[in-house]
């Protein structure tokens, strides 16, 4: 580690004179602004997005009636097990569609029905687990389980899709430039990731934004580049609307163009029986003799018209995998759809980096902990923010409001919303299995918790505020497993002993974070009030307003 003091000013990372020195201060300035102040919804995007990552271990866990274990079933077993199902309960609807647990953590058959009509409940579709022992729905909690977490990072919460949309694509575009602009100020980069000056104040802050910022380097151009490229129609429509126009038809030729072959058959409105879909199976297996098969998906059952779909495993950055269509009443194949055109098999192939669908369990941690140092640049660039100002402000000079305003909302951003998230769980135990919009309450929970750790950071010194948040926070994840085992049956002995792995390392992941956050909590202290003096200095931690 280096010892040389801290510099309170960026002169050793912006070379002024002349044309390129406008050039990188211009650049540093670009990176400040474009980093702070969309610093809420950025750190917002990349926890749960984050979270998303492990979205399917995340809805194992909460919902401890899915059986742990996976029965032995065959393929064609479980599709007759799902069309038995929708054909007793959806006799008229437009559409069938019967998914295989080969999800991570999925222990059912996932089946899907368009309805002609609203059913008695007002809803246009069924969607419901069946227990592959009995064939019948499984009655969980109602829960918004991994999925809603890993969809606010791009719908956020309570805001109209479209407006969560742009507000998302703003701050990805933001993030995108801080971090170009980044690389063009920090000039030596790559030599200061090898520096770390730990109590040094403002100096210590910058060696960790900049050793969070070189780790993830890679992992942030993608994810904030291929975020982009999700809603490049959204984001830049002018290209398809001026060559193809604005009208609904030139936006399905659009559509068609990026999906070749995939279209849909009109019901004619005769009846005509489908045949038994393992012969379908048989066929597509000659065509992936090595693949799993994902599910089944019948248009116009009952009609002569009907059309059954065969999708297989995704294989390697391949976001959709490969399907195959045949006629449900002759069982004839239909030709292959064309290949996609080159733009479309681009973008697929970004949009599956970006999800991280194809990864298995090592490669996904690598995303989670990739998701983490991005979560760890952005609170390290908003920290580094305000105790750049702080120290700016004379001796026995209040400091400007705008400091002191950030210095509390910090602490409310960084760890509050993670208290939210915790909150979220502890709610989806807690809360009653009959209570009415469950999955509904358990978000409020996670929104009024944090609302509350901003009121809690605006009323506490600053010092003591963080202390106290990442006390309870560290609180809140060593007792979840506790929390667990007293209201379900799926505690962690339990999940270890039955081999269910997804519960069971959910729990131990609490359990970790839990016990990192106590050593956390433990630098935040007093020297007084340490048993062993941790290497920052206190003075330090009172110069960085923690």
């Amino acid at each position: 580690m280096s010892d040389q003091p801290a510099d309170n000013s960026d002169a050793e990372h912006i070379e002024t004179g002349g044309l390129h020195g406008a050039f990188r201060q211009s650049m540093a300035w670009l990176h400040t602004w474009s980093g702070i102040v969309l610093s809420i919804i950025l750190y917002f995007i990349f926890v749960t997005g984050t979270a998303g990552y492990f979205n399917y271990e995340i809805d194992h866990w909460m919902t401890p009636e899915m059986p742990g274990a996976l029965p032995a079933a065959s393929t064609d077993e479980m599709v007759e097990m799902g069309l038995t199902y929708l054909r007793r309960e959806t006799p008229d609807a437009t559409r069938h569609f019967v998914s295989m647990p080969i999800d991570r953590g999925d222990r059912t058959v996932r089946v899907f029905a368009n309805l002609k009509e609203p059913n008695e409940d007002g809803e246009r579709f069924i969607n419901t687990y069946l227990d592959l022992r009995t064939g019948e729905p499984i009655e969980v909690r109602d829960t918004g389980g991994g999925m809603a977490l890993y969809r606010m990072h791009w719908a956020l919460h309570y805001l109209p899709n479209s407006a969560a949309t742009y507000i998302v694509g703003i701050a990805t575009l933001f993030m995108f430039l801080a971090i170009i602009t980044g690389i063009v100020t920090h000039k030596k980069i790559f030599i200061d990731f090898f520096t770390l000056r730990l109590g040094k104040g403002q100096r210590s802050w910058l060696d960790g934004h900049n050793i969070s910022s070189v780790l993830a380097l890679p992992f942030m151009i993608m994810i904030t580049y291929s975020g982009l490229v999700f809603y490049d129609l959204e984001y830049s429509p002018g290209t398809m609307f001026l060559t193809m126009g604005v009208e609904q038809d030139a936006i399905d030729e659009y559509y068609q163009h990026l999906r070749p072959g995939l279209e849909f058959p009109e019901a004619t409105g005769k009846e005509a029986p489908i045949i038994d879909p393992a012969l379908v199976i048989a066929q597509a297996r000659t065509t992936w003799p090595e693949a799993q098969i994902r599910f089944i998906d019948i248009f116009n059952p009952g009609d002569e018209a009907a059309m059954m779909r065969v999708g297989r495993t995704t294989d390697g950055i391949n976001r959709g995998g490969s399907i195959l269509q045949f006629s449900a009443v002759t069982g004839e194949a239909f030709p292959e759809p064309p290949p996609m055109p080159a733009n479309s098999v681009f973008a697929d192939a970004t949009l599956a980096l970006h999800e991280g669908r194809f990864a298995n369990y090592w490669l996904r941690w690598g995303y989670f902990l990739s998701g983490v140092l991005g979560c760890a640049m952005i609170a390290t660039g908003m920290l580094l923010w305000a105790k750049k100002r702080r120290t700016r402000t004379k001796k026995n000079t209040p400091a400007a409001a705008s400091v002191v305003f950030v210095e509390r909302t910090n602490v409310a951003i960084i760890v509050g919303l993670l208290l939210g998230v915790a909150a979220y769980f502890w709610a989806n135990r807690l809360l009653p299995v009959d209570l009415a919009d469950r999955a509904a309450w358990e978000m409020h929970c996670l929104f009024g918790v944090w609302a509350l750790s901003f009121l809690h950071a605006g009323l506490r010194e600053v010092r003591r505020a963080w202390r106290e948040q990442v006390g309870l926070l560290a609180g809140l994840c060593l007792l979840l497993p506790i929390v667990n085992a007293l209201t379900t049956n799926t505690h962690l002995v339990a999940s270890i002993q039955s081999g269910d792995w997804v519960r069971a390392g959910f729990d131990l992941t609490m359990l970790t974070f839990g016990l990192i956050l106590i050593v956390i909590w433990r630098r935040l202290l007093p020297p007084e009030k340490r048993h062993v003096e941790a290497p920052i200095s206190m003075q330090a931690s009172h110069e960085a307003g923690v």
